[in-house]
């Protein structure tokens, strides 16, 4: 029997029923009874709680160093504040600018733009030809809102030509209507006459004169206003023509000058002249800041420095640490505020620790119970134990 069996004598808590082939153990204050009647349930429950001890050990060590951490920015603090007042100077200046240049970092990273990345990279290639263009844009733009005026214009115009070409076609149409009345009329008149003048032998000439002369006037009439309507007609189709031709060319300038306009949107990836004059505003911006951000970068650098080479006079161990929170070295209320968050987070880290502790002494009495129960499991447990590099002394001392 090797280094574990002669521990099982010693230990006082375990209590085995062999007959049964359980294990009792003592875990988390709670009795539990496990049942282990195969050697492959013995090997996985000795793995099972290796692993247990094994990442135990590994939290614990984390903690440590952790704790190690927190305890050393705590005696930076009380090195910090130990420092007299009139040493301070350097310090708190080179912290409030600090804080400033990082505000400032800050509102510069957290500004929202609407301009693309393919836009900016366009605007910096086309950057010293830009200004040129939003003018003729402009221009192109205001010009296509004439063009457009005028199209409705001659639109309307030609529309006007021909409501009145219809209005005359519509008179000539009726001047025939009455050229045909007038005709029969003076043929029923003609018939009348001569039907009275043969039966009732009444002298019918002046009448008939009338008629003639009725007829005679009807017939110029509507010859002069036929003339009329035909020169109206004529002149109107010239107006047209004119309308017509003006509008055509009207309608080049407009295809011309839309696909500039077009060229240009697609060019610089915008619909208006109004959207890339925001996003080339944008653009001198964003450059301005990167100029801000650079100059920050450098400044902020500086003081970083200084900041670090002060709190070195001072045997603060971590003074790269507060270059990430000078506003605690200026507020005292503050430097309480991250005492207290300190505090909070070793207490807590020994819980962690105590409470991993503890997990690693119940999964160490849960190998040395089965062992005790199953002797011939110890070279196994051995075995497994050294897989997982598990030292002596964690079996030895729960």
């Amino acid at each position: 029997m090797g280094w574990l069996g002669r521990l099982f004598g010693k230990s006082n808590n375990l209590d085995t029923e062999d007959n049964k082939g359980l294990i009792r153990l003592n875990n988390s204050n709670k009795d539990q009874i496990v049942g282990l009647n195969s050697h492959t349930d013995r090997k996985g429950y000795i793995k099972e709680n290796s692993e247990i001890i094994a990442e135990s050990y590994r939290q614990i060590e984390e903690s440590k160093v952790e704790y190690q951490a927190v305890t050393s920015y705590l005696t930076d603090m009380q090195k910090i504040d130990r420092i007299p007042t009139l040493e301070r100077e350097a310090i708190e200046d080179a912290a409030r600018n600090i804080l400033n240049l990082s505000k400032e970092r800050n509102n510069i990273r957290n500004r929202q733009y609407n301009i693309t990345d393919i836009q900016y990279r366009l605007f910096e290639q086309y950057e010293m030809q830009l200004p040129k263009e939003l003018t003729s844009l402009k221009e192109a733009e205001s010009y296509q809102d004439d063009i457009e005026g005028d199209i409705d214009r001659l639109e309307k115009e030609k529309q006007n030509f021909l409501d009145e070409q219809n209005e005359i076609i519509n008179k000539q149409s009726f001047l025939k209507g009455i050229a045909k009345t007038t005709f029969v009329v003076i043929l029923v008149l003609f018939a009348i006459f001569a039907l009275l003048s043969s039966t009732s032998g009444v002298e019918m000439t002046l009448p008939f004169l009338m008629t003639v002369l009725m007829g005679m006037g009807s017939a110029l009439y509507i010859f002069m206003e036929a003339r009329k309507n035909a020169h109206d007609v004529k002149m109107i189709q010239l107006k047209l023509n004119k309308v017509i031709m003006l509008a055509n060319k009207v309608a080049i300038k407009s295809v011309n000058n839309r696909n500039y306009l077009d060229y240009c949107y697609s060019k610089y990836m915008v619909v208006s002249y109004e959207q890339l004059k925001k996003r080339w505003e944008q653009y001198i911006k964003i450059k301005d800041e990167n100029k801000r951000f650079e100059s920050n970068s450098q400044l902020l650098e500086f003081y970083n420095d200084i900041l670090i080479k002060e709190l070195k006079k001072y045997k603060v161990t971590d003074s790269e640490i507060w270059i990430y929170q000078p506003s605690a070295i200026l507020d005292s209320r503050e430097m309480v505020e991250v005492r207290h968050r300190l505090n909070v987070r070793r207490q807590k880290l020994r819980e962690r620790i105590q409470a991993n502790k503890e997990q690693q002494k119940e999964a160490a009495k849960a190998i040395m119970s089965l062992i005790k129960a199953y002797p011939d499991s110890e070279a196994e447990a051995i075995s497994i134990l050294k897989k997982y590099k598990i030292k002596q002394d964690v079996i030895l001392n729960p």
